[in-house]
């Protein structure tokens, strides 16, 4: 794993992560952290709190997202290829995404 801080020329400052190999995150809280680029291309990221966290340009392709809150993932500003998540996040997915989710 590499992580690096930075700032822009204007001042904003800005933090990345970037997993080389696969890693297994479980039962963790990340809630509301700085994940911003972060790369978790086939990553295990199972029952992780991500509620308000900054996903912006995030790379989860190929992720198991399973069990984990995903309610602060933007599917437009997320890499989601091949990414596994569970029926519940499939709504908020979907959700997300402007489709009217509704039992029959």
């Amino acid at each position: 794993m590499r992580t690096g801080i930075g700032r822009t020329s204007s001042g904003t400052i800005f933090t990345y992560v970037a997993f080389l190999d696969s890693g297994t995150f479980g039962i963790m809280r990340m809630r509301e952290a700085d994940l911003t680029g972060a790369r978790f291309e086939g990553a295990t990221l199972r029952r992780v709190d991500l509620s308000g966290a900054w996903l912006h340009h995030a790379q989860m392709s190929d992720c198991d997202l399973r069990g984990s809150d995903i309610s602060a993932v933007d599917p437009m500003n997320v890499e989601l290829n091949g990414a596994l998540i569970d029926v519940d996040q499939a709504v908020v997915v979907a959700t997300a995404l402007g489709i009217d989710v509704r039992p029959e």
